[in-house]
């Protein structure tokens, strides 16, 4: 039987030219790949691609026998972090296991909670697989670890190789300590958690490792590819993925300056690939002893701070007749040093004449091997998106570069997946697809009920953070029109029991139905509509309210139909002021999601689910002041009472029929908490500027007259007519899956008639998806000016 010798993440950059070295140099033995493919998907996604062409493993392997006449590369594609990984193990019993197969870059676990937990998961589970099957299975097997030298604290102190005898206060350590561990990214802290469980099991198991502690790889060939394109690896150059020398090269080789992150005195150890992957090679040969960890630091170049590369980089590209320079950005990892850091680095590298190839050779050869695909170079990777700081939010400045369209459709594909493109301000609520109870719960009735209450306790766990509310007790209600519905209902309950009717009901003039209209429908209230010079004056206010006496003021945060903010704490202080004994309920449907809502006057305020929060159908979110929840005494009447907290009884949703609204709340909060508001309202406000002046090109061409009833920045558009009716585009567009609000006959203050397209720009969706909308509306109006044109046409002649 062939020995076997496993190569995990066999198939990405420093992984691919390994397996082809081991392969040549043990034609003997099985040289099994893993891999799940997930850096080329991950790439892919975020809108990159390598540089070269990635071949599938197949090909690739296929395109090695061709070439070497030599068949021991084989493969399986499955995710280590599964029992897989256990039962390979089992299966082949390899004396020698490369783990490469690790989630690799430092500004990808910083992009968002879901990368964070991508990158801890992979990264250190299935290390921990690895390390507990070896233990069970092949305890006497070498394994050779990935490590990074990014892990090493960097306090200007020689960094030891691995392990040193540190002294302090006068008093010398005994025994040999790792060196100290010091990340600001998630990707490194996940590194330094492996060494630890990587050293324990030396210790406690007694297995034999060896660390690398890897420095930045760069270049593109290495002996095995034998300058054929189908052998060479990936060559990544975006500022997620692509390390830095390899990044500064396609730079200059493109015509672009190299951008520099903050003053540039960072320091960074580099190490050619075709060194890398030799001296990876040679430790298949090399085992340490049972219950040794064997740490090398895997770096050749280690004096150059990146100003000091970008310059050396810069030299040998105008030696090669390239014209470029250096450009410094923002600082987006927290990284700015005032002098570079003076420190040594032991490796055994040091000066090898096996593996420390010159660097200026390797820049000049990388140089001549990637300039045939100048054309292929896309710039917009050379931007940087993510800030270490404040994950998910992008500069303004680069904020419609494609990489981020790219993001935000990986999240409009992953949770938003459904192909009608939805931007109905009044119901966006476009449910996330990957919201649901899970298959184990359904028809399990008690479990049901658990989960529920799982779910509520984050729920309001979440809106407290996001919306701190004292005073008022949090409840989990229906949508806003539903609410609406019970609360008249149980307010004219109580008003009842001290007096009789009619009842007086102030609001506005821009009010939904859904919200105003219980009060509108009952014969026991009388609606009264001020107008918008009298709620913003204080002495019209109070004049007003003080000869009405209302006893309910119903007001929205966000007007319904021109989707402006109009009030706050200062403009419900002045209502409540000049009626002390009217209940003042605030509608914040339209706000809830993208704007703060203003808590502390209003006595009771509730907001759907289903628009900017982007979560369940018929689902709301209410707060009610403990002095009104006691006056009004509930808004449900069953005495079933799903959830123990006492301040929900009568208030929050009680029935069996509500547990997947709860749930699918839990997930889109859980989402919105992963967006952040503040990142979610300026990405709507970034599209919704894009679409208006889009729209207003195409309508100003078509000699629509139109405008705009609110300011900017908004996520939401109203745009009034008063000459043209949009009641047949809005049509033609419901037609063709694509929804928007239309508004007839809207009576302005000043007598003016006008008609509103409402149009609510969600955070996921991208400008592509954008632009068809705008090709459909171009097509209709055009169509309908040729059509006028013609029927002006035909008056003229039979006149």
């Amino acid at each position: 039987m062939k020995k076997t010798l496993l190569i995990l993440g066999g198939d990405g950059y420093l992984g691919w030219p390994l397996a082809m070295k081991l392969a040549l140099q043990h034609p003997d033995e099985k040289i099994v790949i893993v891999d799940n493919q997930w850096r080329r998907e991950a790439v892919r996604e975020l809108g990159f691609d390598s540089l070269s062409h990635i071949p599938r493993l197949a090909e690739r392997i296929a395109a090695f026998q061709r070439h070497y006449g030599i068949y021991n590369i084989h493969y399986q594609l499955f995710d280590i972090c599964s029992t897989m990984l256990e039962d390979l193990i089992i299966r082949e019993q390899p004396h020698t296991i490369y783990h490469l197969a690790q989630q690799c870059s430092a500004s990808y676990s910083m992009m968002g909670l879901d990368e964070a937990l991508h990158t801890l998961r992979n990264n250190e589970e299935g290390n921990m697989r690895l390390l507990w099957a070896v233990r069970q299975h092949v305890p006497k097997a070498h394994i050779i670890k990935l490590g990074s030298f990014g892990e090493y604290a960097k306090g200007g102190i020689p960094i030891a190789e691995g392990y040193f005898r540190p002294s302090y206060k006068g008093a010398s350590a005994y025994t040999d300590l790792p060196y100290p561990r010091e990340a600001n990214d998630i990707y490194h802290i996940s590194k330094i958690n492996d060494s630890n469980y990587t050293a324990m099991a030396c210790r406690i198991w007694n297995l034999r490792i060896t660390e690398v502690m890897q420095s930045t790889v760069f270049g593109l060939l290495t002996e095995e590819m034998a300058f054929k394109p189908e052998l060479y690896t990936r060559f990544d150059y975006d500022t997620v993925f692509g390390t830095v020398a390899n990044r500064f090269v396609i730079q200059a080789v493109s015509g672009n300056p190299l951008t520099i992150y903050g003053n540039g005195h960072q320091r960074t150890g580099l190490m050619a690939l075709r060194d890398a992957v030799g001296s990876l090679a040679r430790f298949a040969a090399e085992p340490p002893a049972a219950g040794e960890h064997r740490v090398i630091n895997h770096v050749t170049e280690t004096h150059y701070s990146i100003n000091e590369l970008a310059a050396d980089i810069i030299g040998v590209a105008r030696k090669a007749g390239l014209k470029t320079s250096a450009v410094h950005l923002d600082d987006l990892r927290k990284e700015n040093t005032d002098f570079k850091a003076g420190y040594e680095v032991e490796s055994s590298l040091h000066n090898h004449p096996l593996f420390h190839s010159d660097f200026r050779e390797v820049i000049l050869e990388t140089l001549q091997l990637v300039y045939p695909y100048k054309e292929q170079i896309t710039d917009r990777h050379f931007l940087p998106f993510i800030f270490w700081e404040e994950s998910c939010k992008s500069p303004a400045e680069n904020s419609a570069d494609r990489m981020w369209e790219r993001f935000w459709n990986k999240i409009r594909k992953k949770h938003f997946g459904q192909p009608q493109l939805n931007l109905n301000p009044g119901c966006l609520g476009t449910v996330d697809i990957t919201a649901d109870l899970g298959t184990a719960q359904n028809g399990n009735p008690l479990a049901l009920y658990a989960k529920t209450r799982e779910a509520f306790r984050y729920i309001k766990q979440e809106c407290n953070h996001l919306w701190p509310s004292p005073g008022y007790r949090f409840t989990v209600t229906y949508s806003t029109s539903q609410t609406m519905n019970l609360l008249a209902l149980a307010m004219l309950r109580k008003l009842l029991t001290t007096k009789k009717g009619p009842f007086r009901v102030v609001t506005s003039k821009h009010e939904h139905q859904g919200g105003i209209g219980p009060f509108e429908q009952l014969s026991e209230f009388i609606v009264y509509y001020l107008p918008d010079e009298v709620l913003v004056s204080r002495g019209m206010l109070e004049e007003k309210l003080s000869l009405l006496q209302p006893d309910i003021i119903f007001l929205s945060h966000t007007y319904y139909d021109t989707g402006d903010v109009v009030h706050n704490n200062n403009t419900l202080r002045l209502l409540k002021e000049a009626a002390p004994d009217a209940w003042l309920i605030l509608d914040v449907a339209q706000s809830l999601g993208i704007h703060q809502i203003p808590f502390g006057t209003a006595d009771l305020i509730t907001g759907s689910t289903h628009k900017w929060l982007f979560g369940p159908y018929g689902g709301g979110l209410t707060w009610i002041k403990h002095a009104f929840a006691e006056w009004i005494g509930a808004l449900f009447w069953n005495g079933q009472q799903l959830l123990p907290d006492v301040e929900t009884h009568g208030f929050s949703l009680p029935g069996g029929q509500d547990f997947k609204l709860y749930w699918q709340l839990h997930q889109s909060l859980d989402r919105y908490r992963q967006i952040g508001i503040v990142t979610a309202l300026e990405r709507s406000c970034e599209l919704a500027d894009f679409l208006r002046k889009e729209l207003s090109l195409r309508l100003n061409t078509a000699g629509i007259a139109h405008y705009y009833l609110n300011g900017f920045p908004t996520p939401c558009l109203a745009l009034a007519f008063t000459d043209y009716d949009p009641y047949p585009l809005y049509i033609h567009l419901h037609g063709l899956d694509i929804h928007v609000k239309c508004i007839k006959d809207r009576q302005k203050e000043n007598g003016e008639t006008i008609h509103i397209m409402r149009i609510g720009l969600p955070y996921y969706e991208t400008r592509e998806r954008l632009f068809r909308f705008i090709q459909e509306v171009e097509k209709f109006v055009s169509i309908e000016t040729v059509l006028a044109e013609a029927i002006s046409l035909t008056k003229d002649q039979v006149v």
